[in-house]
């Protein structure tokens, strides 16, 4: 059996020539000699990082996906709770009779955050960052960082950015029928996210979110290869 060399990616830093390593699902690769962030397509392609909320010693650093994208909502219908009729005077709708109404329009310009490891909560985590209107308290660097575990794709990103604007449509308190928005990616890039671990829960430093060890894919091997490396 012959193999089509061409095909293959060297994980090698382009910048320094140092080898990179992380998981076998890894598609995100920090290079901690030389500072640089690649991305693993037809071949590896540089990323821009920030590192955010190091915190202490405990810390270890996730990756997550930075997204800017412009959202527009093309059409958004809510079920109102209560009419006003000119014979009958105000009505309160049943449960099961709500009037519909259109709902706010237009298009905003908005940054996405989520995670860019493998975990079945990444939709819930990234409408909570959002909410919370997740900002990056201090941006630091430093080549010997590590991160690993980014297994989540420039594509699937953009894929997962608008599933995360349409969570955050139906999170919001008024009474959603149905939605219709389109996205549009200007840029991604990563975010080394400080994060705590505290009894089974995962704590994103300076913020009140929180992810299940359990839901996160490969968990006990990233926290393992972090040890290894601060020690």
């Amino acid at each position: 059996m012959r193999y089509d060399l061409s095909e293959l990616t060297l994980l090698r830093c382009a910048n320094c020539g140092s080898d990179l390593d992380g998981l076998s699902t890894d598609v995100i690769f920090y290079c901690s000699e030389c500072g640089r962030c690649w991305i693993s397509g037809e071949q590896l392609t540089p990323i821009s990082i920030e590192f955010v909320r190091l915190g202490g010693s405990d810390s270890i650093l996730m990756p997550f996906w930075k997204v800017d994208a412009s959202v527009t909502i093309r059409n958004r219908i809510i079920r109102q709770e209560s009419s006003m009729a000119a014979r009958s005077g105000f009505r309160e709708f049943t449960g099961s009779e709500r009037g519909l109404a259109e709902s706010d329009t237009g298009s905003r310009k908005v940054r996405f955050v989520f995670p860019a490891f493998s975990t079945g909560l990444v939709l819930s985590t990234g409408v909570r960052m959002h909410v919370e209107n997740f900002l990056p308290e201090k941006t630091e660097h430093g080549k010997r960082f590590r991160i690993i575990g980014g297994s989540v794709g420039k594509d699937d990103a953009a894929l997962l950015a608008r599933a995360v604007a349409l969570g955050v449509e139906v999170n919001r308190s008024d009474f959603l029928a149905s939605v219709d928005l389109e996205i549009e990616v200007h840029s991604a890039g990563i975010y080394a996210i400080g994060c705590t671990p505290e009894k089974q829960v995962l704590k994103i430093n300076g913020s009140e979110i929180g992810i299940l060890f359990a839901a996160i894919n490969d968990f006990d091997e990233i926290l393992k290869q972090n040890k290894d490396f601060s020690d």
